[in-house]
């Protein structure tokens, strides 16, 4: 393991985070550890990664863990190339790499398996993140046979269950990421106008978001028009808007990997009454629901309250999808946390520092926002007015 600087290297220039905030963090999964015996942690999830470590960048096509050890600093594993990055965003100062060989897989598990025999750990309960998109089933086979000493088994979410809640700083990213995106709906709300196609909204939409200063990878959403609305995850096309049109976005704002969402949606000309209508009592079905919002309530009081009065008004025959998720740090493909989701039959409470995307579905419209649970109950970080919006 490489644990000394080399010359001119670049030192924790683009942390996130201070270093003592991202201590606290290990430390809090360590404490957790041992609650379930778990001398080791060897976790992929980007997010968790970052988390911990503050390693951030776009190498994770390659494989990427940090190995967190009972006491003591982690340790990362990552390609050689990316040590610089390493160096510039994170605190961790031990690094197991690997080069790019003829059979990667090999080379990618033998420094995993390096890295926890440096610490000690080679051997007894190495917890993996099971649930991790990047810990593939073949990665895991081969990670167990090349630590032949040790029982690798799923460990339960620590770190996810530690994200929940939201740090004074985190809430700070997350209100940046909450004005970006409504930067980028006022731009796509501006855009539209009869005869324009959603690929030219979408221009306007990811210019407005690349100035206010979200990277690339926040650029993904939903914009759909017309008989398109149907399509809950539909990309922007050639399509040109039409009078009397609906047409919906769900955008996307990052900062410092901290996700905002936004759903809105518009009529192109003047709304009919039917529309109208629709928009208004899904706004109103939902501004109810997120007013239970406080700590302490169960997940379950607030899903019925999305879920059965929009049932119960006739705009929809089933509601089969979340009425909202966890939102906070996240990397693609992922639209969310997904921690915590508001679906039937869900036993958890809220609590103080957790942060909701709560989103509300029918007849081809859409809303929703941002929202942060407080001890004094839900917060709106998306300010954006709630209507439906007329363009002519």
């Amino acid at each position: 393991m490489n644990t000394s600087p080399t010359l001119n290297e670049p030192v924790n220039t683009e942390m996130n985070f201070p270093a003592e905030e991202y201590r606290a963090r290990v430390q809090r999964t360590q404490e957790e550890m041992v609650k379930h015996d778990l001398p080791v942690l060897l976790l992929h999830q980007p997010e968790n990664i970052y988390y911990l470590s503050g390693l951030h960048g776009v190498g994770y096509f390659s494989y990427h863990a940090l190995a967190v050890p009972g006491s003591g600093d982690p340790v990362l594993i990552l390609r050689d190339v990316e040590v610089p990055a390493a160096q510039s965003t994170s605190w961790v100062k031990s690094h197991a790499t690997y080069s790019d060989v003829a059979d990667p897989l090999a080379a990618w598990l033998d420094t995993a398996r390096r890295a926890l025999e440096g610490l000690g750990s080679a051997e007894g309960r190495v917890g993996v993140d099971d649930h991790s998109w990047f810990l593939t089933p073949e990665r895991r086979t081969v990670l167990q046979r090349v630590l032949c000493d040790a029982s690798v088994v799923a460990e339960p979410r620590i770190v996810d269950h530690l994200r929940l809640i939201k740090s004074p700083r985190e809430i700070d990213y997350l209100r940046g990421a909450s004005r970006l995106v409504e930067a980028g709906m006022h731009a796509g709300i501006e855009a539209i106008a009869l005869g324009v196609t959603e690929r030219q909204i979408a221009n306007e939409v990811w210019s407005a978001l690349v100035k206010g200063g979200s990277p690339a990878m926040g650029l993904g959403g939903v914009i759909t028009s017309g008989n398109r609305t149907n399509l809950i995850h539909g990309g922007y096309s050639d399509r040109r808007l039409e009078r009397g049109d609906t047409v919906y976005f769900e955008l996307n704002g990052l900062h410092q990997h901290y996700w905002a969402r936004l759903m809105r949606t518009a009529i192109v000309g003047q709304p009919s009454a039917e529309q109208q209508h629709i928009a208004e009592t899904i706004i109103r079905v939902q501004d109810d629901a997120i007013a239970l919002m406080r700590p302490g309530t169960p997940a379950s009081v607030i899903d019925r309250a999305c879920r059965e009065p929009l049932l119960a008004t006739g705009l929809r025959k089933t509601y089969t999808n979340r009425s909202g998720y966890s939102l906070g740090l996240n990397y693609r493909p992922s639209a969310g946390e997904f921690i915590r989701e508001f679906v039937p039959g869900v036993e958890w409470v809220l609590e103080p520092g957790m942060v909701f995307h709560m989103l509300m579905m029918a007849a081809g419209m859409g809303f929703s926002e941002t929202v942060l649970v407080t001890e004094q109950g839900p917060e709106r970080l998306t300010c954006m007015e709630r209507k439906l919006f007329s363009c002519t």
